[in-house]
């Protein structure tokens, strides 16, 4: 059984869900989806006001569930109350961004959303992630030769050298992967089967749909522009594509598939 950090004061910028969860109590009313844009946007603010005293934002998926702590009687005897599912999004939407705790709520893999009986309205956090997911705040989102976008700290600016190593290293194994799933497609794999054996190869970090890369608020830096800022070490030359070749012979003929 993992445990679990309720978090209910001063929130320690170093502390991070090295167990793998953590929980938070928002210590107002919750708010449902069929309330006014003006409304939503404040109970966001709020929200995020809270979880950017931490000091990370989670990368990758997460289970989330929320408590909400609620009047029975007033939900049982008066139509004042949201069904739970009106309560999901707009609580969801309030977790992403630069201020919230994630980047983007395609990373929530399962959602569980519940109602206990209260004097006083609040509503609780739990969030499952892995122990490593964490990326120290503030962050950017970079393109990369997979035309996604991924999350790094602003803090490996401060080191042009780091920041260059980091980021070709990144973009030649992410080329690397998308070059691959093309060659096993061409080999005969089924696109999903090219997706998964590619993956061995992949990052850990996730990228992100441009889409959503642009609908959270982070700054973004295109390729071209820290290409441009940053000069490619010597020790990390291009992706040839002789290393892609070999990489998806031995993979498709793993895979059953000849040459």
């Amino acid at each position: 059984m993992r445990l679990c950090c309720l978090v209910t004061g001063p929130i320690d910028p170093g502390w991070r869900p090295d167990t793998g969860s953590m929980r938070h109590e928002f210590r107002f009313d919750p708010l449902h989806y069929g309330s006014g844009g003006e409304q939503q946007a404040a109970f966001k603010r709020r929200m995020r006001d809270e979880l950017q005293q931490y000091g990370f934002i989670l990368t990758d998926e997460v289970a989330i569930t929320w408590r909400l702590l609620v009047d029975e009687q007033a939900r049982w005897e008066s139509d004042i109350g949201a069904d739970v599912d009106n309560f999901a999004k707009l609580l969801n939407d309030g977790l992403c961004g630069p201020g919230g705790i994630i980047i983007d709520d395609v990373q929530v893999q399962s959602l569980h959303v519940s109602w206990i009986d209260a004097t006083e309205s609040s509503f609780e956090l739990q969030v499952e992630c892995g122990p490593d997911d964490g990326l120290t705040r503030p962050l950017s989102l970079y393109q990369l030769a997979d035309d996604l976008w991924h999350p790094l700290p602003d803090s490996v600016r401060a080191n042009p050298e780091h920041a260059a190593h980091l980021l070709y290293a990144l973009d030649n194994r992410v080329f690397f992967v998308r070059r691959l799933r093309h060659l096993l497609r061409q080999r005969g794999l089924p696109a999903r089967a090219a997706y998964e054996a590619a993956q061995n190869y992949a990052v850990i970090s996730r990228g992100f749909h441009s889409t959503r890369a642009a609908s959270n608020g982070f700054p973004r830096v295109r390729r071209h522009a820290w290409m441009a800022q940053y000069t490619r070490p010597t020790e990390l030359p291009e992706v040839t594509g002789d290393e892609i070749e070999r990489a998806a012979a031995t993979t498709a003929a793993h895979y059953g598939y000849g040459a």
